[in-house]
């Protein structure tokens, strides 16, 4: 087993206990894998994390060790123990 830290960018963490952030996941875990442990903890996350398809939103970013988790492998990312995985919403500007 590892444990990775958790940090929620959206508002709705207020929806969540504060051990939200302590996340146990299997030896070889990636970034999808821990989404779908965070949804199947907390099932209010499940649609704000996945569209109807059971897909991962477009509108979630993902950062791993606060680096683009799109710049790596994608949710196959490869978690480790201790990792800080960070979800986000989109950012706009004008």
């Amino acid at each position: 087993m590892i444990e990775v830290e958790v940090e929620i960018g959206f508002s709705f963490k207020r929806d969540l206990p504060s051990d939200y952030r302590h996340l146990a996941l299997f030896d070889g875990a990636d970034a999808l894998a821990a989404l779908r442990a965070l949804a199947g903890r907390y099932p209010s996350l499940a649609s704000r994390l996945f569209d109807p398809d059971g897909e991962v939103r477009r509108d979630v970013s993902i950062l791993i060790n606060g680096g683009s988790a799109v710049r790596r492998a994608g949710l196959q990312t490869a978690l480790r123990d201790g990792d800080r995985v960070t979800l986000l919403p989109p950012v706009g500007g004008g």
